[in-house]
């Protein structure tokens, strides 16, 4: 009688531990699972489609912007397109977040322009950059972190350039009809940088006509 309490005290300890080590690997397995489907920003697979996404994004804020100030919708143009990206370039490359290169041929922001083949005269640059997933502070010195893509937009249009007064005559100018957004990640260092490139017609200023005397 002993022994076969004892075989079954041993079976019955069996078969606990034989479970405790099934929920633990699939506890383990779920955790895994779960971490392979979170999707990281920017990663190999979805930098494309989060890059087009955020640039849907920010034009979604400066079309806002504008309507507030019953601006007209500006009209998409991809010759200023092609001005954005070939800068975009050179800022990510040289890490510098200006608007004049240090190449002859591309220096200003008009040269690019015209580069590309726009044919009007009047050109406005928008330039920022911001990180994720990393630490940033407000002008007040409170820390913030930009985790999804809407952080990432709201952070260039609306705590950037509409809290800068060149950035934000730009966006709402009336001068302008057409524009293009680039932007560019350097996922090593968890920086977005954002362009764009606004145009317009330059208008002639009315000389006054001198009276005879």
């Amino acid at each position: 009688m002993k022994n076969y309490l004892k075989n079954n005290i041993k079976l019955n300890m069996s078969h606990l531990i034989y479970k405790l080590l099934l929920i633990c690997f699939f506890t383990t397995t779920s955790i895994f699972s779960f971490g392979q489907q979170k999707s990281k920003l920017f990663s190999d697979s979805t930098i494309e489609q989060d890059i087009a996404e955020l640039e849907r994004l920010v034009l979604y804020k400066i079309d806002s912007i504008r309507a507030k100030k019953k601006r007209e919708p500006l009209t998409h143009h991809e010759h200023l397109k092609t001005s954005a990206k070939h800068h975009l370039i050179w800022v990510k490359k040289t890490g510098k977040v200006v608007h004049f290169q240090d190449v002859k041929a591309t220096k200003t922001p008009i040269r690019r322009a015209k580069l590309a083949g726009y044919k009007e005269k009047l050109i406005g640059e928008n330039l920022a950059m911001t990180k994720y997933e990393k630490e940033l502070k407000t002008e007040k010195g409170e820390i913030y972190i930009n985790h999804t893509l809407e952080d990432i937009a709201d952070d260039l249009v609306n705590n950037i350039w509409r809290k800068s007064k060149g950035h934000y005559k730009n966006i709402i100018g009336k001068e302008f009809k057409d524009h293009a957004i680039a932007i560019a990640v350097d996922t090593k260092h968890h920086k977005v940088y954002v362009m764009q490139v606004l145009g317009g017609e330059l208008k002639k200023k009315k000389t006054k006509k001198r009276k005879r005397r």
